[in-house]
């Protein structure tokens, strides 16, 4: 079974609803305005980062145009120096690829690694739309479900990440 097959049965287990979208593989922020027009939803940008010691992970979730400040994100995170992790990391923690990174890769994170960081303005949207690990489709899931029902039976909680505050800071 496929990782993809294996996060779409999870939903399924966990009793998450959610609409399944099938399309050409996207790999930029641009490409996903695709799947948002599909499903009807946002579709957060999703950065994976560790500490130069490669000893503490975070997922980050930010609005697609979102101002991204390392240093920023680190302070609210309480993690220090946080930078993109490289690929093999990717693969290891959330089983996924480069393109087709998603928070519904947790459920890979058995040793609990990885820190979940969401930009609070996402908490207001009613939908939300992830790869579930393959970038050739997409799954909306309610906003409530998935801060629910998903993350609770994983054992997550999820960190607030004010980026506007970093929004405001480029002048």
């Amino acid at each position: 079974m496929s990782n993809r097959d294996l996060v779409l049965q999870a939903l399924r287990d966990f009793g998450v609803a959610y609409a399944l979208a099938e399309h050409a593989p996207v790999s930029t922020m641009k490409d996903c305005a695709v799947c948002e027009a599909l499903l009807g939803a946002v579709m957060p940008r999703n950065i994976f980062l560790c500490t130069a010691n490669r000893k503490s992970f975070a997922l980050l979730l930010c609005r697609p145009e979102a101002c991204f400040r390392t240093s920023s994100v680190s302070k609210q995170a309480n993690l220090s120096r946080l930078s993109f992790a490289p690929e093999e990391e990717i693969r290891a923690k959330l089983g996924a690829y480069p393109g087709a990174v998603s928070p519904l890769g947790l459920l890979f994170d058995i040793h609990h690694e990885v820190k979940l960081l969401m930009d609070k303005t996402l908490f207001k949207e009613e939908n939300l739309l992830f790869h579930p690990l393959d970038n050739t489709c997409s799954v909306r899931v309610s906003t409530q479900q998935f801060t629910g029902e998903f993350l609770k039976r994983l054992g997550y909680t999820v960190t607030p990440v004010d980026m506007e505050q970093i929004d405001e800071k480029r002048g």
